[in-house]
C-alpha cells in the first residue's frame, strides 16, 4: 500500500480526514491512534481539528507492516473501559524507558513548573496537584506562597508507581500510557527480530 502514495503529493502537515484517506483506515481508527497517541498529532483550539505531520504517517505505515499489534486499539478503549497493561513492578530496563519517554515528551517545558502549568499539562485539578504537593508525593519547594515543581522531579512522579496506578485517569494520562505502551511493545519486538537474526 505504501508503494502506491505519491509523497510529494502528499502536503507535509495533513488533517484527520487526509490521514485516514491516505492510509485507508476507518475514520474510528484514526481517532484510536490519533487520540491515544500512537500516531503523533497536534490539537488545534478545535477539539476535534489535528494536525499530523507526514513523516509520522510514513512511520506509522512503515511501522505497522513490522508490528501491527503496536497500533492495534486496547482492550476496553472503544469502550471507555480502557487500563493500561502495564505491570505494577516495572523491570528497570522499563523504567527507564518510561524516564526516556517522558523527558521527550516535556523536551519544551521549564525547568521549574508551577502547579498551574501541571494542571494545563496533565489536566488533573488543581487541588489535586497541590494534594501530591502536600503529602511529599510530588517533590517541589515553596516560592512566594506556590508550589514549584522541578521537571526532573516531575518525571520521577510519572514514572512512580502511585502515578501509574491513579484509578481515575485524565485523557492525557491515558494517552500517554497507550503511547508508551506501543512504544514499548515496538521496541520489544524489534529486539526480538535483531536477537533471532543474529542466531
Amino acid at each position: 500500500m505504501i508503494d502506491f502514495i505519491d509523497w510529494d503529493e502528499v502536503p507535509e502537515v495533513m488533517s484527520k480526514e487526509q490521514f485516514y484517506q491516505i492510509c485507508h483506515i476507518s475514520k474510528t481508527t484514526a481517532g484510536m491512534l490519533l487520540k491515544s497517541g500512537k500516531v503523533p498529532s497536534e490539537n488545534c483550539s478545535n477539539p476535534r481539528c489535528y494536525k499530523i505531520k507526514k513523516q509520522d504517517v510514513m512511520k506509522y505505515l512503515e511501522n505497522r507492516v513490522v508490528f501491527p499489534n503496536a497500533y492495534s486499539a486496547p482492550k476496553g478503549w472503544y469502550s471507555g473501559t480502557y487500563e493500561n497493561s502495564l505491570p505494577k513492578d516495572l523491570p528497570e530496563n522499563d523504567l527507564k524507558r518510561m524516564r526516556d519517554f517522558y523527558e521527550n515528551l516535556l523536551m519544551d517545558c521549564p525547568d521549574i513548573l508551577t502547579t498551574m502549568d501541571v494542571v494545563k499539562l496533565t489536566g488533573y485539578g488543581k487541588s489535586t496537584v497541590n494534594d501530591w504537593c502536600n503529602h511529599d508525593l510530588l517533590m517541589h519547594f515553596r516560592k512566594s506562597y506556590y508550589n514549584h515543581i522541578p521537571k526532573r522531579f516531575l518525571i520521577d512522579f510519572f514514572c512512580s508507581l502511585y502515578f501509574r496506578s491513579i484509578t481515575r485517569k485524565t485523557k492525557w494520562h491515558l494517552k500517554t500510557l497507550s503511547h508508551f505502551e506501543a512504544i514499548l511493545r515496538e521496541e520489544k519486538s524489534r529486539e526480538w527480530w535483531e536477537g533471532r537474526k543474529k542466531r
